[in-house]
């Protein structure tokens, strides 16, 4: 009997790294802060501001909002970004918190150029005596979420997209905030 088991064991022992692999891609985590030497509710003021990204984003060429039915059919508010590098994001805005100071968006692959899926950001804005701390975090997974995937579509190429995009957003918005303007 224990030489079955063992025969069994053994035989199903190629069988572990397929089942190990077959879940496809894993959500990835990110948090990015920056600190910000003006008050709150300017740069709140900015950042709920969900049309008009490119008022203080240096990555962005434009934005248009649109209202339209969501999948549920309720009301919602998307916008189209037009990056500076020919890139297109469409996002959901899923709610804005002005007490909280908290905006809370999603990214919608079929319609963006950026190679991100099921990513969720967000953005709060938190008073620390004279500054303004900004974070950015949320998950996301890769574009090609099989287990081998392309690699313009990877793990890699989709934490560098979340970089190339706030990285130089949450520094260009700590620069308009700090002006005078």
């Amino acid at each position: 009997m224990k030489k079955i088991f063992g025969i069994i064991a053994v035989s199903l022992l190629p069988l572990i790294p397929l089942t190990a692999a077959a879940h496809g891609a894993a959500a990835l985590r990110f948090e990015k802060t920056v600190t910000i030497k003006a008050p709150a509710a300017k740069v709140w003021a900015l950042l709920k501001d969900f049309g008009n990204v490119q008022a203080w984003h240096s990555g962005v060429e434009s934005a248009k909002v649109e209202q339209k039915k969501d999948e549920n059919g309720d009301d919602t508010t998307y916008r189209t970004v037009k990056l500076k590098n020919g890139g297109t994001m469409y996002e959901k805005l899923r709610s804005i918190d002005d007490a909280g100071m908290r905006l809370k968006y999603e990214y919608i692959l079929d319609k963006s150029t950026l190679q991100l899926s099921n990513f969720y950001p967000t953005v709060s804005v938190t008073a620390k005596g004279n500054e303004t701390v900004v974070t950015v975090k949320g998950s996301y997974t890769r574009a090609d979420s099989s287990n081998i995937p392309k690699p313009e579509q990877n793990d890699d190429a989709a934490t560098k997209a979340i970089n190339e995009y706030f990285d130089p957003g949450l520094e260009s918005l700590k620069k308009v905030a700090e002006s005078g303007k």
